[in-house]
Parts: C-alpha cells; structure tokens; sequence
C-alpha cells in the first residue's frame, strides 16, 4: 500500500537555485538558467528543458513569490470592496462590479477552479452532394 502513495518530489540544489532565478527573472528560463550555469552553450535550450525538468505548477511558484492563499485572500477582499463615485451635483458611491468582475476572474484562473460549462454547443456539419458523388464515382467503376 506505501508503493502506492505518491512521494513527494524534492528538488536538487541546482533546481532550487534554478526556480529562484526563474521567480527573480519574472519568467525567464534562458536567464535562469544563466544564473545556474553561466558557461552554458545553448541556454535557451537548456532553460527550456530544466523548466519541464523541475514541472512546477503555478500554486507552487505563486507560493514560492510569496502570493499564498492568505496573501491571495487579503487582495481578492479588497478587490471584492472596490466602490466607484458617480454624479456630478449629488455623488454617490456604489459598487464597482466592472472590478469586482475582473478580480473574481483573476482569482478563479490563478486558482484554476473555473466551473465546467453548463452546456456544451455542438454542431453537426452536413454536406450536401457528397453521398451522390461517391455513388456516382463508384457506378463509372462498375460500368467500366
């Protein structure tokens, strides 16, 4: 039964040394992997490969930055808060729900928890013609 629980992976020092650069660079393989090995030949290349070799989802590197779930919470609340001021002579503060939209749409794509569409659209392509082609070159090959 322990050969089936999954293990968790842990990362050489030079993976280590690799994701730090890659937060540091804001995304950048080849200059992470510079930062590892500055002799590197082809660094693009081998920035592309240690990046599928380290296979970080992006809960992993959002808490690597530091934005964890409770940092994440703080900012969605403040978001979720967002007013705006409208009227010139009599102003009135209401809520802003272009913003709220825009911070509730971050959220689930950071976390990646969109729901599964209600309704899929399918659409059925007919073409018209085509059984009577085949048919057609299929009676030339009998009558030959």
């Amino acid at each position: 039964m322990e050969k089936l629980k999954r293990k968790k992976f842990k990362w050489t020092l030079r993976e280590r040394k690799f994701i730090a650069a890659y937060i540091k660079n804001s995304g950048n393989a080849t200059q992470a992997y510079l930062v590892v090995n500055p002799n590197a030949k082809h660094p693009r290349q081998y920035g592309y490969r240690m990046l599928q070799k380290v296979d970080i989802s992006t809960n992993e590197l959002l808490n690597e930055m530091g934005m964890t779930d409770a940092f994440l919470a703080d900012i969605l609340q403040k978001g979720l808060a967002s007013t705006k001021t409208v009227g010139k002579l009599a102003p009135i503060t209401i809520d802003d729900y272009a913003i709220i939209h825009k911070y509730l749409d971050t959220a689930y794509k950071l976390k990646g928890t969109y729901p599964a569409e209600k309704y899929e659209e399918t659409r059925k392509v007919i073409v018209l013609g085509r059984k009577k082609e085949e048919e057609k070159g299929e009676g030339n090959e009998n009558n030959k």
